[in-house]
């Protein structure tokens, strides 16, 4: 760990040293330790000081005062403030000493939402009273400034127990829960490159266009089509005795139809459990054309009911500090009667997912923990393959189906998700798992 010391006027001029002026530079000094310099092998009169994305070459004058966790600046040298109340960790390369990590979490988009409230949330979040070795800021999108490559935000300080705005530097690594404007995402990206994760969103179609490349994993998504007219919704019906059709960009189950076709009948059901039924695709037709206000897809329609009621699993994955993709928990859920999506709103029972599997299929511990297994590495599979073809990601929430061959099928990938369901099974274990982690791969993402 290493600490920041601001000089003043006096006790620069009582440390520098004798030979100064022999090194002829205009360069700003430093005070580091005879010993940390021995230890760290720097031999060298220069120094690199970096703190997040900002880089200075300092001249180091050797003190025989400071210890070797300190480092001693001249104050108002920064063009911004290293918060000396805080510890850091670091990292020496050479005559490079890296003072971090220094993370960013962008939890909304407007500065003024980030509320006492919200902080207070995000130090707990973050363990931030007990938080030693690193600078977590939490920033909002219009508070990142693209020209001068910097971010206002809040950091905690713990020893007088309250938050400080300041103004910093581009940090390490940033990872956010919402989406910001793509300009600034670019921005970002484009200064510390691939240490921005949970990028901005893709939406089904994109999910289907990309997995479908991959024969292995395209093997447990539900075909996919884009909805362009009547004739893409026949022909789907043709392959598939029920389809869904969901809206591109929707959320939360909102706007889904099903279409069922039984006898040369066409049975229609939304999310309000409205049934309606048609002689002819083209009374089909009529309706989604009154009905569908937005960009639609057909998705093939795989069956899992129990007791007349539909049920699918989430699983909860996330990328740890080996940058390996984990599951941290699945649950399982059972929706209301009749109803056509499990989405919280319409669940009528939550349980933890091999639980679901033994009620459900009626299975023991070890057949059930063998499916949960094999589903857990087939959403693994398509984490890995998102990563490559749709951004960089490290924080999801999978919707999967298992049917009654034991098949699993990934329905959605969810980057904004909540954790309402964990919460009502009071499950802590897997909450603080999914608080703790992502800072976890920022920071090794940020290089320590």
């Amino acid at each position: 760990m290493i600490k920041i010391i601001y000089l003043s006027d006096k006790q620069k001029n009582n440390h520098i040293g004798s030979n100064t002026n022999e090194y002829n530079n205009q360069l700003p000094k430093i005070e580091l330790s005879r010993s940390f310099l021995k230890y760290y092998l720097i031999n060298s009169r220069e120094v690199i000081i970096k703190f997040g994305h900002w880089s200075q070459a300092f001249y180091v004058n050797k003190s025989n005062d400071l210890s070797d966790n300190e480092i001693g600046i001249p104050s108002n040298i920064l063009p911004f403030s290293i918060p000396d109340e805080l510890v850091y960790d670091f990292k020496v390369d050479g005559n490079i000493i890296h003072i971090g990590p220094f993370i960013a979490y962008i939890a909304k988009n407007k500065f003024k939402q980030l509320s006492p409230n919200l902080l207070e949330k995000n130090k707990n979040r973050f363990k931030l009273e007990e938080a030693q070795g690193r600078l977590i800021m939490i920033c909002a999108s219009d508070s990142i400034d693209p020209v001068n490559k910097t971010i206002t935000g809040y950091y905690y300080q713990p020893t007088k127990g309250k938050w400080a705005k300041e103004v910093f530097p581009f940090p390490d690594s940033i990872f956010k829960k919402i989406q910001i404007p793509d300009e600034i995402e670019t921005s970002l990206e484009n200064v510390i490159g691939g240490k921005l994760f949970n990028t901005n969103p893709f939406n089904k179609f994109q999910l289907w266009e990309a997995c479908s490349t991959n024969e292995k994993v395209k093997l447990f998504l539900p075909e996919t089509r884009l909805y362009k007219t009547f004739h893409d919704l026949e022909e789907m019906l043709e392959k598939f005795e029920t389809v869904y059709m969901k809206p591109i960009k929707g959320r939360q189950g909102k706007g889904i139809i099903v279409v069922k076709k039984e006898n040369n009948e066409f049975h229609i059901i939304n999310i309000e459990k409205e049934k309606m039924v048609y002689q002819t695709i083209y009374e089909v037709n009529r309706y989604m054309q009154k009905k569908l206000k937005m960009n639609y897809i057909i998705q093939q329609g795989v069956s899992t009911i129990y007791n007349n009621k539909k049920f699918d699993f989430r699983l909860y994955f996330q990328k740890n500090r080996e940058k390996k993709w984990v599951c941290q928990g699945v649950i399982g859920r059972v929706a209301q009667e009749n109803s056509i999506i499990t989405n919280l709103k319409h669940v009528v029972h939550l349980t933890e997912g091999g639980k679901m599997l033994k009620i459900i299929f009626k299975i023991g511990e070890e057949e059930a923990s063998e499916i949960l297994k094999r589903t857990i590495e087939v959403s693994r599979e398509l984490c890995e393959h998102i990563d490559q073809k749709l951004g960089h990601f490290g924080d999801v929430a999978l919707d999967v189906i298992i049917d009654h061959n034991f098949k699993p099928w990934i329905l959605e990938v969810n980057h904004l998700y909540g954790k309402k369901s964990l919460k009502i099974l009071e499950d802590n274990e897997v909450i603080n798992k999914l608080d703790a982690t992502p800072l976890e791969y920022a920071i090794s993402l940020a290089g320590f």
